[in-house]
């Protein structure tokens, strides 16, 4: 039989890097959803396609809604087949571990956690090994301070670079890396209503804009209302589509924020945005404007 490996942690881009090191094939990935049957089906069919050549392992997940019945008959499957299975769980799945163990089947826990600290730079230097980028010790300062909130976002970033047929110079490196990871520190610091901070890093975001127009100010405005829009449509459990790691953020401000307080927000955004189009506001006095039209707003 294959091996069998659970890795464990939340965050999915990492866990999916896990899997590349360890395994060598073509991966598949299995999502188990609540029709057992198509589960199964599936699963039978890709092993069978193993069987008829195609050399690849197993990825599943979610497992979480498997009951006994269902997990007795995983077990089986597992103890017969010669693929590689690897389980991505969020936590244990002690059911289906205490099942293997009884079946005398082996398998290995991997906790996949995200780098923090000396770990991080650890762990930014070995992807950019294989990843085959070699940057001067600015560049990899810079990836250190800008995605350590973002490890999902610094992984995509770093795939779009690796496609390219050479690395990109120390000059115009920037333009490869997405602003993304600033513009998610300024719109957790404006959804918590943290005004100095919000103020602080907007206006640094500000500074550093060089685009014509103010391009990327207004990109980050757009996504602020944007994303107060579909806070509301969770809110009204409305089905949202987007980066994984976005809408879990989203959802983490859902459940702080009520309707009035999203109303409040989503008006100072768009008085401030309106004078700005109209160019009856510098872009430095953008982020007071927001704040003083949330107050106002109060009164």
């Amino acid at each position: 039989m294959g091996k069998v490996y659970f890795l464990i942690g939340k965050n999915n881009l990492l866990i999916e890097e896990k899997i590349k090191e360890i395994s060598k094939r073509k991966n598949l990935y299995l999502v188990f959803n609540k029709n057992s049957s198509e589960f199964f089906l599936n699963l039978q069919k890709n092993l069978n396609q193993r069987l008829i050549g195609e050399d690849r392992d197993l990825v599943i997940k979610n497992i979480e809604e498997l009951k006994n019945n269902d997990l007795n008959k995983l077990v089986l499957i597992i103890a017969e087949t010669k693929s590689n299975i690897f389980f991505i769980c969020k936590s244990e799945p002690t059911e289906l571990l205490s099942s293997l163990r009884k079946n005398k089947i082996k398998f290995e826990l991997i906790n996949v956690k995200i780098p923090q600290g000396k770990e991080l730079r650890n762990f930014i230097l070995e992807l950019l090994k294989k990843k085959n980028l070699n940057f001067p010790p600015a560049i990899v300062e810079f990836l250190i301070s800008n995605y350590s909130d973002n490890i999902d976002l610094l992984i995509q970033d770093l795939n779009k670079i690796s496609a390219l047929e050479s690395s990109p110079s120390t000059k115009d490196f920037r333009f490869f890396f997405s602003l993304l990871p600033k513009n998610f520190k300024i719109l957790d610091l404006f959804l918590d209503r943290n005004w100095p901070d919000f103020i602080h890093n907007f206006k640094k975001f500000i500074s550093a804009d060089k685009s014509h127009g103010n391009v990327e100010t207004l990109k980050l405005l757009s996504l602020l209302s944007s994303s107060l829009v579909r806070i509301y449509l969770l809110k009204n459990n409305k089905k949202i589509t987007g980066h994984y790691f976005y809408l879990e953020k989203l959802q983490q401000k859902a459940n702080k924020l009520n309707f009035e307080e999203i109303k409040r927000l989503q008006t100072a955004l768009a008085k401030t945005e309106r004078k700005f189009k109209k160019f009856f506001l510098n872009p430095k006095e953008i982020p007071e404007d927001i704040y003083f039209n949330y107050l106002l707003s109060k009164a």
